[in-house]
């Protein structure tokens, strides 16, 4: 369970939800503005609607108009440019863009994407010393390259010049490659107040600035127009979970209103089947549906599928691959369901003999590596510990992810236990390792000493913050719509979260994982779902006791509105829900 937090009313809000009712704005959504620090109807009309013209100037980036002139001096002697995108959702949305805007302006170009299995995170010696076989002389990274030390010191003693486009931490210590450019807002040196951009916009910010330079050089020229492709910025800025405020939100608002009517066949196609519905997306929605295809590319096959998906101009061509993407997202979900399953049974059973005291470390040669960072968050999320999930593969390695919560550092817990591991790296918050499987008792011993030391508070809780108590018969369909207008929502912008009284009329299990809840108070009635809330035997116990007796409940959860085939209707995306209202 977490600990709910509930704002008070003070009189200045009450004051507030005056001024707002009467300017025609209802109480659902003026709580929600107030607690945005939305707090006057005009600041409000700004929020709702930001335009492209306040994006910051690219050139404001440290290095951009570096990379311009190197870009250009190619393009005029019309030899070819290495696109170099990491294998992610941002790194293959970075590099379609590119791919794109150099197509559209004729420029000769190629695009990569690193194999997960093969190379590894990021640009490596060997990518560096195959372009340069391949005749190129100018690379461009995307979403990586700003820990890439080795292949671009292998880069510059080639004669390969580098433009690093990434948004990722500088290194404290090692400080920056030695590349011809480096777009990176992250760099102490960079006063451009951009660090919340994802590579991906990045990209976009690039080609704005070459597009301004070839204006210049050109008033005549016929430039692409790059609103277009704001529908892949969106992409991944949701799937980069990037807080979206400042000129994140600005493309994110304007970048769904492009992905409503994209020309890109098969990022129409991927939604298809996907089942999403354009004119009624959002960012939380593209993270779930479209995010998870894109990355499956990378995590089961080869990043390429999704990388020509997003860039091909055939309609064919992009519906063969969208069906692809989809067969594998489904393959990665069921291996990811399969090995959450293992998981969950092992965990469960080995605390009972008093193990994963503060830490858990699971293995096992069946599991796929391509999955194990996302059962991992699972194992997180389920039992409110630092988790390690790792795949032994034939190699005899074993290679896998570790994540964390609020409050603990799992890099600095892996720094102390790198004398059993082979090689490991991350942030605070989620990394990665490799160590020899005759070491994991003694990792997992470790690792669970390291995570104990770490603590500096006890996430047993996970505060639950909500905008507000409501009625029921609030969650009507005016007032969702309205409440849809704030968004995009996602970090920084929060999706609006409240609790109301209700009891609960049916309690329904759905694919053995989710709930299905029926609300009802004083004559009004509202569905409900519970994602993963059937994985808690003791909640289902609760429910079912709260249904006989009709007994009233205090629930926290996500108002919106469910849109299926064509149809809506009020819901309640369930968070927890608590007996004595306390």
């Amino acid at each position: 369970m977490s600990e709910w937090t509930l704002p008070e009313d003070s009189e200045s809000l009450k004051t507030f939800l005056g001024e707002a009712k009467a300017s025609g704005i209802v109480e659902l959504v003026a709580r929600v503005c107030w607690n945005r620090n939305l707090k006057s109807i005009e600041d409000i009309r700004e929020f709702l609607s930001p335009k492209l013209e306040s994006l910051k100037d690219p050139f404001l980036i440290k290095d951009m108009e570096r990379a311009v002139t190197l870009v250009l001096s190619h393009m005029e002697k019309g030899v070819p440019i290495l696109v170099y995108g990491d294998y992610d959702v941002d790194g293959t949305t970075g590099a379609a863009l590119l791919s794109h805007v150099f197509r559209e302006l004729s420029v000769r170009y190629e695009a990569k994407q690193p194999d997960r299995f093969l190379d590894g995170y990021g640009l490596g010696v060997p990518a560096v010393e195959a372009a340069v076989r391949d005749g190129f002389s100018l690379l461009i990274t995307v979403d990586a390259g700003i820990s890439s030390f080795a292949a671009i010191q292998r880069a510059r003693e080639l004669g390969l010049q580098v433009i690093v486009i990434d948004h990722h931490q500088v290194d404290p210590i090692l400080g920056l490659p030695v590349a011809d450019a480096i777009v990176n807002p992250q760099r102490s040196d960079c006063g451009s107040g951009l660090t919340q951009l994802c590579g991906c916009a990045l990209a976009f910010y690039f080609a704005r600035a070459l597009r301004t330079r070839l204006r210049e050089l050109d008033p005549t020229r016929t430039l692409p127009n790059l609103k277009q492709h704001l529908d892949l910025v969106v992409l991944a800025t949701a799937a980069d979970q990037v807080p979206l405020t400042g000129d994140n939100r600005t493309l994110v608002r304007h970048g769904l209103q492009v992905l409503q009517e994209t020309r890109k066949p098969g990022l129409k196609s991927l939604m298809q089947v996907a089942g999403v519905d354009p004119t009624r997306v959002s960012p939380s929605s593209l993270g779930f549906a479209l995010g998870p295809r894109i990355n499956a590319s990378g995590r089961l096959a080869s990043a390429g599928l999704a990388l020509r998906c997003l860039t091909t101009l055939d309609v064919g061509e992009g519906q063969q691959l969208a069906r692809k993407l989809d067969a594998l997202n489904a393959e990665r979900a069921d291996l990811q369901n399969a090995i959450w399953d293992e998981v969950r049974a092992d965990v469960e059973e080995r605390q009972q003999l008093g193990q994963f005291k503060h830490g858990i470390v699971v293995a096992d040669p069946g599991w796929h590596e391509g999955v194990v960072g996302i059962v991992a968050s699972r194992v997180v999320d389920h039992f409110k510990k630092p988790a390690v999930v790792l795949a032994i593969r034939e190699d005899g390695i074993a290679k896998g992810s570790v994540r964390s919560l609020r409050g603990i550092n799992v890099l600095g817990a892996l720094q102390a236990c790198q004398s059993l591991l082979l090689g490991f790296g991350g942030h605070k918050m989620a990394a990665g390792l490799t160590l020899k499987p005759e070491n994991l008792d003694a990792f997992g011993l470790m690792f669970d000493e390291a995570i104990e030391h770490a603590l500096t508070q006890k996430p047993e809780t996970k505060d639950l913050k909500l905008d507000g108590r409501i009625l029921l018969a609030d969650l009507k369909r005016p007032a969702l719509e309205q409440l849809e207008s704030l968004g995009p929502f996602g970090p920084g912008n929060p999706e609006p979260a409240f609790s109301t009284f209700a009891a609960v009329s049916s309690v329904n299990i759905l694919k053995g994982r989710h709930l299905k809840l029926q609300f009802e108070a004083e004559g009004y009635s509202v569905e409900g779902i519970w994602f993963n809330g059937a994985e808690r035997p003791a909640a289902i116990d609760a429910l079912e006791g709260a249904r006989r007796s009709g007994a009233l409940l205090e629930w926290a959860g996500v108002p919106e509105l469910n849109r299926f085939r064509g149809a809506s209707k009020p819901s309640v995306r369930v968070r927890d829900f608590r007996e004595d209202g306390r």
